[in-house]
């Protein structure tokens, strides 16, 4: 069963066409990146589907339902954690299920636990490093009641080091809970580390290029991004976005 379902979708600007006949799928569980030139029209995708604008054609579905043009549908992570300056690190992670009347305390302090964040429950986020932020809110995004998580590029400021692991992190989380995740990066061996799919998308306007499916087994070992079936698999989307640009 699809959870998210693009269907068909155009969205222009004036006379700028952005998306163009964009149709592709997400399903229960499933961890899909979405990789194509700058300017692609990939966080206007990530604007329809939460609901920000609304499509000039097409249909946008989650669940089975039309959510065209509906605020708070999915969990949307962005470039930068965003946490909010005044609430501490527990107060900003719990802050998706309060605003859904939700409590979620007990939970929020158990994954703090396993994130390696205990100790800073009362921090404020100055006092957090970026990956530290990072965690946080993601942890906020799990604990908030929607379906479908929406991440996007979260770690391109970060350091090549905390950036390996917070991938390893982010791996280790969703695999215990499982929540679908639509993800958008410029990094060809992140999308092949993460994913369960590569939706290469075209040059504005854009269209669904080539879908990828990953090979790679779960539980995923670091070390597969050395083997030769990865690299293969890396230069041939290289190859395929090199093209576009």
């Amino acid at each position: 069963m699809a959870k998210l379902n693009i269907d068909h979708v155009n969205k222009s600007f004036g006379d700028n066409l952005v998306l163009k006949d964009l149709a592709f799928d997400v399903k229960e569980e499933e961890f899909v990146s979405i990789i194509g030139p700058s300017g692609s029209g990939k966080s206007t995708l990530f604007h329809l589907i939460g609901g920000l604008y609304e499509p000039d054609d097409g249909m946008i579905q989650l669940d089975g339902k039309r959510i065209n043009g509906q605020k708070g549908a999915i969990s949307y992570m962005p470039q930068s954690p965003s946490l909010l300056p005044w609430r501490t690190l527990l107060e900003n992670v719990v802050l998706g299920a309060e605003i859904h009347g939700k409590m979620e305390e007990k939970t929020a302090k158990s994954m703090i636990q396993k994130a390696g964040l205990s100790g800073f429950e009362h921090s404020y986020p100055h006092e957090l490093s970026g990956g530290m932020q990072q965690r946080a809110s993601f942890i906020r995004s799990l604990l908030s009641p929607q379906s479908l998580i929406c991440l996007d590029e979260p770690f391109s400021a970060l350091d090549e080091f905390t950036r390996l692991e917070m991938q390893k992190w982010l791996l280790d989380t969703w695999e215990q809970h499982q929540r679908s995740i639509l993800f958008i990066t410029h990094n060809i061996e992140e999308a092949l580390y993460l994913s369960d799919r590569i939706i290469l998308l075209s040059d504005r306007p854009a269209t669904v290029q080539r879908e990828f499916k990953v090979p790679f087994t779960r539980p995923r070992d670091p070390s597969i991004v050395l083997t030769e079936e990865f690299l293969k698999m890396k230069q041939t989307i290289h190859s395929e976005l090199k093209v576009l640009l």
